[in-house]
């Protein structure tokens, strides 16, 4: 199976269906292939387009009936005015602009091919456009995209599953769709000035609504849903996780250097008034037989309420051009990064968000460093309590602490010297804690849970 995920970053889908000013519900495959195209800057990105045109007509996976509107506008045009026309625009028009939006129960969709089998490069060039993408639809529609070969067998509880008809077969509806050539098909249009829909092709969709035995249980979310992640070039010597401090403070001085001024107060810690950062995290190969705690990769964990703009400047500041070494100090060698996860389970996202379920229980992959102090009447349990709430968290309904690593491979403490002097001195815990209802992470806690600490891994079946 081949899943591309987007996720509606506010919410919200802007694209015209058939006619002008009326909403595009469900999402055409055609605006998220448009919107890989557009991200293709390498010969191996258009051999993964062509790969994808010819794998069939996919399934659209929503999450129901979306609420439709209009926004109205007046926008300049090219026609010229004997009266004046514009205010701005002396001569020119103005013209009336109806747009359609649609509003989804959930703020993600996905386009699936479940029976496409994909190689790693061809994985790894649609991922890397994925992750360059900005919107899908109109521009208003800020989108994050991630795609994978490891989907859930059926959606969430409460989706639609869109299924292709057999051609000359009439379904629901119809939707324009990616196919055989319509990669040329793009760039010759875009040479031409020609718009995407004068070569798009529908096909026609039937409706399968999908059923579960259980009841759906909403998810508990914390205060990041956004996790940006790179893995670490090979060759590279091991590196144990027990440097997660001085790995993501060199992440943080590189993401600081390459943002423009004025930067986030969210990306620097600086005046963000009692709101969450964005947190630099260090991804060990943990939790699982024979891991050996090693670190994989990098990640940035996104607040939820970071304004669009503010999120834009980080993401150019990391992607345009994209971030691909960094030094830690002085005596190490300068490290290498890529977007290229491939199929590794530690730099998938869903791996530490437990995207899309949500899991109930989690536990540290990195030690905890307490948000308070043991003295008497307060026991470590509390105090992991009080970390989680002060991070923005739910209340777990159980609580169990340790000393030692929980975990196979998760380092017992960080390595000596690496650890700030405001950190100091405070307990540091191993924890596993159980929620009453799925959590969707990703998940820190912790006084240094911007810094790669306090890092929680949801505790499920493991892939292998």
């Amino acid at each position: 199976m081949l899943s591309i995920v987007v996720r509606l970053r506010s919410g919200r889908y802007d694209a015209d269906g058939d006619r002008p000013g009326e909403a595009e519900w469900p999402p055409a495959p055609s605006r998220v292939f448009c919107a890989l195209t557009a991200s293709a800057v390498q010969a191996p990105d258009w051999e993964a387009l062509r790969w994808l045109e010819a794998a069939g007509v996919p399934e659209v996976w929503d999450p129901g009936e979306a609420l439709r509107g209009q926004a109205e506008s007046y926008v300049v045009t090219n026609q010229p005015s004997p009266k004046g026309g514009s205010q701005t625009w002396p001569g020119r028009t103005n013209g009336l602009r109806r747009r359609g939006f649609a509003t989804p129960p959930a703020d993600r969709f996905a386009i699936v091919w479940p029976q496409a089998d994909v190689d790693d490069v061809t994985l790894k060039a649609l991922h890397r456009m994925a992750l360059r993408v900005p919107y899908v639809g109109r521009s208003t529609s800020l989108a994050e995209v991630s795609v994978g070969v490891e989907s859930p067998e059926s959606p969430p509880s409460g989706w639609r599953v869109w299924r292709p008809v057999e051609q000359r077969e009439r379904g629901e509806t119809a939707l324009a769709v990616p196919y055989a050539g319509y990669t040329a098909a793009l760039e010759s249009a875009y040479q031409r000035g020609d718009r995407a829909w004068e070569v798009a092709r529908t096909h026609h969709y039937t409706l399968r609504p999908v059923q579960s035995s259980e009841p759906d249980e909403p998810m508990l979310r914390g205060p990041y849903s956004d996790l940006l992640v790179w893995g670490l070039a090979k060759p590279t010597t091991r590196i144990g996780s027990e440097q997660t401090v001085q790995l993501a403070q060199a992440l943080r001085r590189a993401v600081l250097a390459r943002t423009a001024d004025p930067i986030p107060a969210q990306v620097s810690g600086h005046g963000a008034d009692g709101r969450p950062h964005v947190s630099f995290v260090v991804l060990p190969h943990v939790g699982r037989e024979h891991a050996d705690g090693r670190v994989m990769g990098l990640g940035l964990a996104v607040p939820n309420d970071l304004p669009p703009a503010e999120w834009q400047a980080l993401a150019r500041g990391v992607m345009a051009p994209p971030l691909t070494s960094l030094t830690v100090r002085r005596n190490w060698p300068v490290l290498r990064l890529t977007q290229e996860t491939g199929r590794e389970w530690s730099l998938q996202a869903e791996r530490w968000t437990a995207g899309p379920h949500g899991a109930r229980r989690w536990v540290t992959a990195t030690p905890l460093i307490a948000d308070g102090r043991l003295r008497r009447g307060r026991t470590s349990e509390e105090l992991v309590r009080r970390s989680l709430a002060k991070a923005g968290y739910p209340e777990p309904d159980e609580v169990e602490t340790s000393t030692g690593p929980l975990l196979e491979g998760s380092p017992w403490r960080p390595a000596a010297g690496t650890l700030p002097e405001n950190a100091r001195g405070f307990p540091m815990l191993h924890a596993r804690v159980t929620f009453h209802r799925p959590l969707l992470g990703p998940l820190f806690a912790g006084k240094m849970r911007y810094l790669g600490l306090g890092l929680f891994v949801p505790q499920r079946k493991e892939k292998r």
